[in-house]
């Protein structure tokens, strides 16, 4: 059985009849000043369909007549909840509701740039416009030796020169865990590793000579730059996905920006404290 017989189904013809008669008896007898509810739940075949898609989408199978009962049931009490709520006023000065509303707003405003596909000439000039967005960092290798903390400069100048008469740089200076060399690492790896700056501090070395002292997160280091890869914008065709995907994302913001400033021109602020009214 599939949800759409659930429709024609005797049971659901006997909650339909029952929300007939108590609706009947509520016009009969009206309850004060209270508007007239609407006390029948109506169960559409798009309202089906959704359900089993959704199902479907979620357990790779539609549901059984069992599941399929159980999903409208639970569809009834979702409805009949949401319209309890919405007529005792819970809807009403709740953050939560409010701002699901309006992000369900925002979403209707941006929706259509999902499906927008800019031509050639567009998604290059976006390309161009934010070419940095893409760019491969700039990517050092050198080498680094630790200095001992008490380290003054006439034994900095020391070790600086031995290296530079080639001694072996995991010989000298302070034991410690960081390798002594790093090959083509970006300098926002290196970052992390060695803590805010020192890539930074690295990239600004000259290449081939021990320099520093430069500080880390572990203390002061002598550097020498081996390798350097320039900063280096990939080709638009490698990148043509994530390009389309940042561009579909500003139409996005743009579309919301519209129709934000649109909306808010349909009403008046009225501000405490003041005389006249100002608009958003």
């Amino acid at each position: 059985m599939t949800i759409k017989s659930i429709i024609r189904s005797p049971l659901l013809h006997f909650f339909i009849l029952g929300g007939l008669v108590f609706g009947l008896y509520a016009l009969m007898n009206p309850p004060g000043a209270q508007p007239p509810r609407d006390d029948v739940l109506r169960f559409s075949e798009t309202e089906a369909d959704r359900l089993a898609d959704a199902f479907t989408a979620a357990w790779g199978r539609p549901p059984t007549e069992a599941e399929a009962r159980g999903l409208v049931r639970d569809w009834a009490v979702e409805e009949a909840m949401v319209r309890e709520a919405l007529t005792l006023g819970l809807d009403q000065g709740d953050a939560i509701i409010r701002n699901r509303l309006r992000t369900k707003m925002e979403f209707l405003a941006e929706a259509p740039a999902a499906a927008m596909t800019p031509d050639d000439e567009t998604l290059r000039a976006f390309y161009d416009d934010n070419r940095d967005r893409y760019a491969r960092p700039a990517m050092l290798g050198f080498a680094q030796v630790l200095l001992p903390e008490d380290a003054d400069a006439e034994e900095i100048d020391a070790l600086r020169a031995a290296l530079a008469q080639g001694a072996d740089p995991s010989g000298v200076g302070q034991a410690t865990m960081l390798p002594p060399s790093m090959d083509g690492m970006p300098v926002p790896a290196i970052e992390r590793v060695f803590g805010g700056g020192f890539g930074a501090a690295v990239a600004a070395l000259p290449p081939q000579l021990w320099s520093g002292p430069v500080t880390s997160g572990y203390g002061r280091h002598l550097v020498m730059v081996q390798t350097v890869q320039e900063t280096a914008a990939p080709a638009l065709d490698t990148v043509r996905d994530r390009v389309l995907a940042d561009w579909r994302s500003e139409q996005a913001r743009k579309m919301r920006a519209a129709y934000t400033d649109g909306l808010l021109r349909r009403y008046t602020l009225d501000l405490p404290g003041e005389d006249g009214e100002e608009r958003p």
